[in-house]
Protein backbone atom coordinates (compact mmCIF):
# COMPACT_ATOMS: atom_id res chain seq x y z
CA UNK A 1 0.00 0.00 0.00
CA UNK A 2 0.74 3.72 -0.76
CA UNK A 3 2.36 5.42 2.70
CA UNK A 4 0.88 8.52 1.08
CA UNK A 5 -2.46 6.79 0.69
CA UNK A 6 -2.38 5.28 4.31
CA UNK A 7 -1.68 8.47 5.50
CA UNK A 8 -4.09 9.63 4.11
CA UNK A 9 -6.87 7.40 5.07
CA UNK A 10 -5.67 7.75 8.87
CA UNK A 11 -6.35 11.61 8.86
CA UNK A 12 -10.02 11.13 9.73
CA UNK A 13 -9.63 8.89 12.17
CA UNK A 14 -6.94 10.97 13.84
CA UNK A 15 -9.11 13.64 13.80
CA UNK A 16 -11.53 11.72 15.40
CA UNK A 17 -9.40 10.35 18.52
CA UNK A 18 -8.71 13.85 18.81
CA UNK A 19 -11.75 15.08 19.30
CA UNK A 20 -12.94 12.45 21.53
CA UNK A 21 -9.96 13.60 23.42
CA UNK A 22 -10.74 17.20 23.97
CA UNK A 23 -14.56 16.03 24.40
CA UNK A 24 -13.35 13.82 27.12
CA UNK A 25 -10.84 16.69 28.97
CA UNK A 26 -13.84 19.46 28.54
CA UNK A 27 -16.67 17.22 30.46
CA UNK A 28 -13.90 16.30 33.04
CA UNK A 29 -13.43 19.88 34.03
CA UNK A 30 -16.90 21.18 33.95
CA UNK A 31 -17.61 17.86 36.41
CA UNK A 32 -14.78 19.15 38.57
CA UNK A 33 -15.56 23.05 38.10
CA UNK A 34 -19.29 22.04 39.37
CA UNK A 35 -18.15 19.87 42.29
CA UNK A 36 -15.50 22.75 43.24
CA UNK A 37 -18.26 25.12 42.86
CA UNK A 38 -20.99 23.75 44.90
CA UNK A 39 -18.44 23.04 48.19
CA UNK A 40 -17.48 26.82 47.72
CA UNK A 41 -21.38 28.61 46.89
CA UNK A 42 -21.73 29.84 50.43
CA UNK A 43 -18.45 30.41 51.41
CA UNK A 44 -18.14 33.60 49.68
CA UNK A 45 -19.83 36.87 50.26
CA UNK A 46 -23.73 36.64 49.62
CA UNK A 47 -25.94 39.51 48.58
CA UNK A 48 -29.45 39.19 49.68
CA UNK A 49 -32.94 41.02 49.79
CA UNK A 50 -36.26 40.69 52.58
CA UNK A 51 -40.17 41.41 51.09
CA UNK A 52 -42.45 41.77 53.50
CA UNK A 53 -46.45 41.15 51.81
CA UNK A 54 -48.56 42.65 52.78
CA UNK A 55 -46.16 45.76 53.48
CA UNK A 56 -46.46 46.97 56.25
CA UNK A 57 -47.84 43.89 57.71
CA UNK A 58 -50.54 43.47 60.29
CA UNK A 59 -49.63 42.48 63.94
CA UNK A 60 -50.89 38.92 64.14
CA UNK A 61 -51.89 38.69 60.95
CA UNK A 62 -50.14 36.34 58.73
CA UNK A 63 -47.31 37.95 56.58
CA UNK A 64 -45.44 36.39 53.98
CA UNK A 65 -41.61 36.75 53.91
CA UNK A 66 -39.49 36.49 50.49
CA UNK A 67 -35.97 36.14 50.81
CA UNK A 68 -33.73 35.95 47.78
CA UNK A 69 -29.78 34.89 47.95
CA UNK A 70 -27.12 35.29 44.78
CA UNK A 71 -23.49 35.11 44.94
CA UNK A 72 -21.50 38.36 42.95
CA UNK A 73 -22.07 37.10 39.65
CA UNK A 74 -25.63 37.28 40.66
CA UNK A 75 -26.32 33.74 40.37
CA UNK A 76 -28.97 32.48 42.87
CA UNK A 77 -27.87 30.61 45.99
CA UNK A 78 -29.45 27.66 46.09
CA UNK A 79 -30.02 24.87 48.97
CA UNK A 80 -28.94 27.13 51.99
CA UNK A 81 -30.53 26.73 55.78
CA UNK A 82 -31.76 30.30 56.24
CA UNK A 83 -34.60 31.76 59.19
CA UNK A 84 -35.71 35.41 60.28
CA UNK A 85 -35.74 36.16 63.66
CA UNK A 86 -37.69 39.47 65.11
CA UNK A 87 -35.98 41.59 67.65
CA UNK A 88 -37.60 44.57 69.48
CA UNK A 89 -35.44 47.98 69.21
CA UNK A 90 -34.14 48.55 72.79
CA UNK A 91 -32.08 51.03 74.55
CA UNK A 92 -29.62 49.58 76.50
CA UNK A 93 -29.21 46.38 74.74
CA UNK A 94 -26.29 44.72 73.12
CA UNK A 95 -25.40 46.78 69.88
CA UNK A 96 -26.29 45.26 66.69
CA UNK A 97 -23.78 44.23 64.53
CA UNK A 98 -25.17 44.69 61.03
CA UNK A 99 -23.31 41.38 58.79
CA UNK A 100 -21.02 39.23 60.86
CA UNK A 101 -20.12 36.00 61.28
CA UNK A 102 -22.38 34.32 64.41
CA UNK A 103 -19.17 34.01 66.95
CA UNK A 104 -19.42 37.60 66.42
CA UNK A 105 -23.14 38.29 67.09
CA UNK A 106 -23.21 35.86 69.98
CA UNK A 107 -24.47 38.12 72.50
CA UNK A 108 -26.80 39.78 70.53
CA UNK A 109 -28.33 36.70 69.07
CA UNK A 110 -28.79 35.27 72.92
CA UNK A 111 -31.29 38.10 73.48
CA UNK A 112 -34.73 36.81 73.32
CA UNK A 113 -36.71 37.34 70.00
CA UNK A 114 -40.18 38.19 69.70
CA UNK A 115 -40.77 35.67 66.90
CA UNK A 116 -38.59 33.26 65.33
CA UNK A 117 -39.01 31.55 62.00
CA UNK A 118 -37.98 27.62 61.16
CA UNK A 119 -36.20 26.99 58.07
CA UNK A 120 -37.54 29.04 55.03
CA UNK A 121 -38.40 26.39 52.27
CA UNK A 122 -36.60 27.18 48.43
CA UNK A 123 -39.52 27.87 45.85
CA UNK A 124 -37.30 28.49 43.28
CA UNK A 125 -33.36 28.83 42.64
CA UNK A 126 -32.15 31.18 45.23
CA UNK A 127 -35.75 32.22 46.32
CA UNK A 128 -36.75 31.19 49.86
CA UNK A 129 -40.34 31.86 51.32
CA UNK A 130 -42.26 31.59 54.47
CA UNK A 131 -45.45 32.25 56.06
CA UNK A 132 -45.09 34.07 59.41
CA UNK A 133 -47.80 35.66 61.74
CA UNK A 134 -46.85 39.26 62.01
CA UNK A 135 -45.53 40.16 65.56
CA UNK A 136 -46.94 43.22 67.84
CA UNK A 137 -47.08 46.80 66.19
CA UNK A 138 -43.24 48.35 66.30
CA UNK A 139 -39.69 48.47 64.90
CA UNK A 140 -37.70 45.60 65.22
CA UNK A 141 -34.28 44.35 64.15
CA UNK A 142 -34.75 41.54 62.04
CA UNK A 143 -31.72 38.97 61.84
CA UNK A 144 -31.40 37.09 58.50
CA UNK A 145 -29.53 34.09 59.52
CA UNK A 146 -27.82 31.68 56.89
CA UNK A 147 -26.44 28.13 58.90
CA UNK A 148 -25.59 26.52 56.00
CA UNK A 149 -22.54 25.40 56.92
CA UNK A 150 -22.79 23.30 60.71
CA UNK A 151 -20.95 25.59 63.55
CA UNK A 152 -20.55 28.30 61.18
CA UNK A 153 -22.78 30.90 60.66
CA UNK A 154 -23.99 34.10 58.44
CA UNK A 155 -25.82 36.98 60.01
CA UNK A 156 -27.52 39.69 58.41
CA UNK A 157 -29.46 42.39 60.76
CA UNK A 158 -32.10 44.53 59.28
CA UNK A 159 -34.05 47.13 60.19
CA UNK A 160 -38.15 46.77 59.56
CA UNK A 161 -41.66 47.99 60.60
CA UNK A 162 -44.91 46.41 61.87
CA UNK A 163 -47.95 48.36 61.54
CA UNK A 164 -45.94 51.22 60.59
CA UNK A 165 -44.34 52.97 57.59
CA UNK A 166 -44.05 50.42 54.03
CA UNK A 167 -40.73 48.76 54.14
CA UNK A 168 -40.07 47.75 50.63
CA UNK A 169 -37.50 45.55 49.16
CA UNK A 170 -34.53 45.68 51.97
CA UNK A 171 -31.10 44.47 50.78
CA UNK A 172 -28.33 42.60 52.82
CA UNK A 173 -25.34 41.29 52.33
CA UNK A 174 -24.37 38.18 54.65
CA UNK A 175 -20.62 37.69 55.03
CA UNK A 176 -18.51 34.37 53.97
CA UNK A 177 -19.06 32.08 57.05
CA UNK A 178 -15.15 31.03 58.17
CA UNK A 179 -13.82 27.36 57.56
CA UNK A 180 -14.58 25.92 60.89
CA UNK A 181 -11.45 23.17 62.31
CA UNK A 182 -14.65 20.23 62.09
CA UNK A 183 -14.85 20.76 58.25
CA UNK A 184 -11.38 21.49 57.31
CA UNK A 185 -11.04 17.94 55.94
CA UNK A 186 -13.87 17.63 54.14
CA UNK A 187 -12.34 21.24 52.37
CA UNK A 188 -9.33 19.31 51.93
CA UNK A 189 -10.91 16.50 50.31
CA UNK A 190 -12.73 18.65 48.04
CA UNK A 191 -10.32 21.20 47.57
CA UNK A 192 -7.21 18.81 46.76
CA UNK A 193 -8.94 15.32 46.73
CA UNK A 194 -11.08 15.41 43.87
CA UNK A 195 -8.41 17.47 41.52
CA UNK A 196 -6.33 14.81 41.91
CA UNK A 197 -8.85 12.17 41.53
CA UNK A 198 -10.00 13.91 38.60
CA UNK A 199 -6.17 14.00 37.19
CA UNK A 200 -6.11 9.60 37.45
CA UNK A 201 -9.36 9.31 35.99
CA UNK A 202 -8.07 11.82 32.68
CA UNK A 203 -4.64 9.77 32.46
CA UNK A 204 -6.09 6.44 32.70
CA UNK A 205 -8.64 6.53 30.58
CA UNK A 206 -5.97 8.74 27.76
CA UNK A 207 -3.52 5.81 28.47
CA UNK A 208 -6.34 2.92 28.15
CA UNK A 209 -7.66 5.11 24.07
CA UNK A 210 -3.88 4.70 23.38
CA UNK A 211 -3.70 0.96 23.84
CA UNK A 212 -7.01 0.63 21.85
CA UNK A 213 -5.53 2.78 18.80
CA UNK A 214 -2.45 0.70 18.67
CA UNK A 215 -4.62 -1.99 18.69
CA UNK A 216 -6.56 -0.85 15.66
CA UNK A 217 -3.74 0.09 13.66
CA UNK A 218 -1.76 -2.99 13.75
CA UNK A 219 -5.20 -4.78 13.12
Amino acid sequence: MNPDSQATNSLPYQRAVTARHSSLSALTLSLLLALVGTCAAHATLVIGSLQLTPDPPVAGEPTLVTITLSDPLLVGVEKALVRVQFRHVSEGGPAVPESVTGSEAVEFLATSAELSSDYFPETSPGTYQATISAPPAGAYTVSVRDTTFRNEEAVANIKLAVAGRANGTVAFVLPPTPIAPSSLSTWLIWLVGVPLLAGVVITVLVLRQGKEEVTEEQA
